[in-house]
């Protein structure tokens, strides 16, 4: 595997003021806008200039792309816009990149204080929401809904770590990196190159410089600009519109779809199609969700608890990045499900087995320097004082991480989901036929069950028969995973006060009178459905080594011993999984329209391959369901609906299900 150094630590900005009290960068000796007041610019520069709010009228969405997000400024007068605006888009997505970007605290603290600017009142709420979501300077896009129908991704890093991967049509562009002179970096050819291949046709740009290269420059990436009048001291500034001399791109953007009825088949009713249901009734849609048991969350869904937390590794590779994403947009979706949480997120252990270990571990978060919100080394004392138990070695602390009822998850995310859900159960989905552009699902007497534009296949192992006439499995190799949990009796570890993991996992009560929670097995190629004492003689084996002081409780001597064993309760529940570990999550390829063009694919990249127009799957989660179930639903719906990406083509690539055809592909 090749090892692609991490990206640098996120440096968060240090707030300070210039003399006058503007907020100033002391990183770019610059302020983070005009002294002639800061929403007088935005509207003026980067609204007026991109002719907002005009444009904007009539359609479905609308994609503003930004650079250098500082305070928000910008952002907050465009949402202000939108929600004055009595004809605005359905969807506003905004999407920025932030090298330096504030704490929360430090956000909350400076834009508070221009509250009391003239004009600026009335952004009081919309400020309060933005600081109330605002993530921890952690590497990476960000994705806040920050309104129904508002959408803000951030990222944070190097312009060049996150834009060139960002998968988007841009409506319109505001350039606002610090000044030319203090910040050449934001202002060169690539920059306005990378731009331009997230054009779509007539978009628009404004930005407050005027320079002549900078003009210049955006001239040569394609853009016609013009000179207009400036906000305050500024006598000029720039705004123009996409408009290339000849084709420049391989690639267009991703594009707003046409009118359409909205209606999708979803089918599977566990972590992957519940997330996949609410996620696309948030956009509008009308939704069929097909569930052959007769209950959501009843698979590997089913089981009492589930643990979550984000991967680590040194070289930041695929799998940390993706459950980074992963971790972070779950926690901020599972916040605004009715009733709460259904389980804890105030923490999470992941502690070493061994003194190599646990030194590799506190290497890797020093090399990091994660935030302590996200994930810190813990000392074997200090670890042991917050799991509650006495541990041998220390560990890594998630703040956040922690456990979940996930049928209950399923059952929340559907009530969220609300009236525009059509859920039936005890209905099996046999087969998915393309029918005048349409998708039908039928029964196993070849009724139809519904017919819909889109049709999302989220059924973890049946999903591989359900796809096959449409993808070959021999590019679906999907390996189904038996694990088997143990349940402790009610007494066992009182003192045990949030999940402990390492090789095996031990979680706390799930609910009231039960006893925790540990395992797993992982079986590959092993159907049996039934409980095993020897699987439970596993679990606590690794148990016992986890939570060494009661090494003789869980040992041979005692609970493993096969008379003691053969009393626990327990549940075996199947995963599928890929062989590279990672989710499938995208639009299927099109194999007819892709058979006679083999020859000129080999060399080709993922972006080449024709599409199956509106079918798609997200499944193959292994035992990461909780992390990657809304994230890969939010791609979803992303892709259906021509919006930004959640995450970068990098990483999406990684999860496409046409990833072992494409391997195929290139191997001729």
């Amino acid at each position: 595997m090749s090892h692609r150094p991490g990206p640098s630590p996120i440096q968060p900005a240090a707030p300070a003021s210039a003399t006058d009290g503007t907020p100033y960068s002391t990183v770019f000796d610059d302020v983070y806008h005009s002294t002639n007041g800061a929403l007088g610019q935005a509207r003026h520069v980067f609204l007026g200039g991109n002719d907002l709010p005009e444009r904007w009228r009539g359609r479905e969405q609308f994609v503003i792309v930004e650079t250098g997000f500082g305070l928000g400024l910008n952002f907050l007068a465009t949402w202000a816009a939108w929600r004055d605006d009595p004809q605005r888009p359905a969807r506003l997505h905004f999407v920025s990149v932030e090298k330096f970007p504030f704490r929360a605290q430090d956000l909350r603290r400076v834009l508070a204080s221009m509250l009391v600017l003239p004009g600026m009142t009335e952004l009081a709420p919309l400020v309060q929401r933005l600081c109330d979501l605002w993530p921890s300077p952690v590497a990476g896009w960000h994705r806040l809904e920050v309104a129904p129908g508002v959408v803000l991704s951030v990222g944070f890093g190097d312009f060049f770590d996150l834009m060139p991967s960002l998968r988007a049509g841009a409506d319109a562009f505001y350039l606002d990196g610090f000044s030319p002179a203090k910040n050449p970096d934001m202002w060169t050819p690539n920059v306005f190159k990378t731009l331009s291949r997230l054009a779509r046709d007539g978009a628009t740009l404004s930005t407050y410089t005027s320079a002549g290269q900078v003009r210049r420059d955006l001239i040569a990436a394609g853009f016609a600009t013009a000179r207009r009048p400036g906000y305050g001291y500024k006598r000029h500034m720039l705004a123009g519109h996409y408009a290339p001399p000849y084709r420049m791109r391989r690639y267009d953007p991703p594009a707003a779809p046409p009118p359409r009825a909205r209606e999708a088949i979803v089918v599977g009713a566990g972590m992957a199609g519940t997330a996949m249901a609410r996620r696309l009734i948030a956009r509008g849609w009308r939704v069929r969700l097909f569930e052959r048991a007769q209950a959501p969350g009843t698979a590997a869904s089913g089981n009492p608890a589930g643990v979550f937390h984000p991967q680590l590794s040194a070289d930041d590779n695929v799998l940390s990045r993706l459950t980074r994403a992963g971790f972070l947009y779950a926690l901020a979706q599972w916040r605004t499900l009715p009733g709460g949480l259904p389980g804890r997120a105030d923490g999470l252990l992941q502690v070493a087995m061994t003194a190599a270990q646990a030194q590799d571990m506190q290497e890797l978060v020093a090399t990091h320097e994660y935030p302590e919100t996200y994930a810190k080394w813990v000392d074997e004392t200090q670890a042991s004082a917050l799991a509650g138990e006495t541990l041998a070695h220390g560990g890594i602390w998630y703040p956040e991480g922690g456990w979940l009822a996930p049928a209950m998850l399923c059952r929340a995310e559907l009530v969220a989901a609300g009236p525009s859900l059509d859920a039936r159960y005890g209905v099996a989905v046999e087969r998915l036929e393309q029918r005048d552009g349409r998708w039908a699902a039928l029964d196993e007497a070849g009724r139809v069950l519904a017919e819909a534009d889109v049709a999302v296949v989220t059924a973890a192992d049946v999903s591989q028969k359900l796809l096959a006439p449409h993808l070959t499995p021999a590019f679906l190799p999907v390996k189904r995973v038996r694990g088997q949990l143990t349940f402790l009796p009610p007494d066992t570890l009182p003192g045990l006060r949030v999940p402990v993991c390492g090789d095996g996992y031990v979680a706390p009560s799930p609910l009231g009178g039960a006893g925790p929670i540990t395992g797993a097995t992982y079986g590959f190629d092993d159907p049996a459905e039934d409980v095993r004492v020897t699987d439970h003689q596993a679990n606590l084996r690794r148990l016992a080594a986890l939570l060494p002081a009661h090494a003789d409780r869980f040992g041979d001597a005692g609970l493993a011993s096969e008379s003691a064993a053969a009393e626990l309760g327990g549940r075996t529940a199947f995963r599928t999984l890929m062989p590279d570990r990672l989710p499938m999550a995208g639009q299927l390829p099109d194999m007819a329209a892709i058979e006679p063009q083999r020859r000129r694919l080999t060399g080709g990249h993922l972006r080449d391959l024709p599409r199956l127009e509106g079918l798609y799957a997200s499944f193959a989660f292994g035992s990461r369901g909780l992390v990657f179930a809304s994230l890969c639903a939010e791609l979803v719906a992303s892709q259906i609906e021509g919006e930004p990406w959640p995450i970068g083509a990098d990483l999406a690539d990684a999860i496409d299900p046409a990833r072992y055809l494409m391997h195929a592909l290139r191997k001729g």
